[in-house]
């Protein structure tokens, strides 16, 4: 399994086709163990390097949509083993170019319900803290796979922006 990261893909070859004319960046988010994963992403328009490195910044933050594109993206939980509390029928695929097999879950966390965002009237000022975020996510791990996922540096994800 990969480790943790967040990977933040730019919208740069939409611009140079015409279809987009603002930069914004899709932020994929993955936080792994030994069990499993717990993944979110969200759309953003200007990531900013916080004064304490290697931490992380996202304005102007707005929800990512399912693939209807009107649902709002909900945390997935990608299990190794089907996860018995669990009332949602798991979809069974392999997951970052894993040659294994997950359980897929949606659990109805989404951008709006996430203790790192911050909601504001003026959209560029709606942010995630990437610490926060990635502590939030932590947890969610723990407390569904019981374990705590992998151990990373500095106990934080890099931030990769393409």
């Amino acid at each position: 399994m990969t480790k943790s990261f967040c990977h933040c893909f730019s919208n740069k070859e939409e611009i140079e086709r015409g279809i987009a004319d603002k930069c914004t960046y899709l932020a994929f988010c993955v936080v792994s163990g030994e069990h499993g994963a717990v993944e979110f992403s969200f759309r953003t328009s200007y990531i900013d390097s916080d004064s304490v490195a290697p931490f992380k910044k996202f304005y102007d933050v707005s929800e990512e949509f399912e693939e209807d594109n009107k649902t709002s993206r909900r945390i997935r939980i990608h299990s190794k083993h089907p996860l018995s509390q669990s009332d949602a029928e798991p979809t069974e695929k392999s997951f970052l170019r894993s040659s294994e097999r997950f359980y897929s879950y949606k659990i109805s966390l989404d951008l709006h319900k996430l203790q790192s965002f911050k909601d504001n009237p003026d959209n560029y000022l709606r942010t995630i803290h990437s610490k926060k975020l990635y502590d939030e996510m932590k947890a969610v791990y723990k407390n569904i796979f019981k374990y705590p996922p992998d151990v990373l540096k500095n106990d934080h994800w890099l931030v990769l922006v393409d």
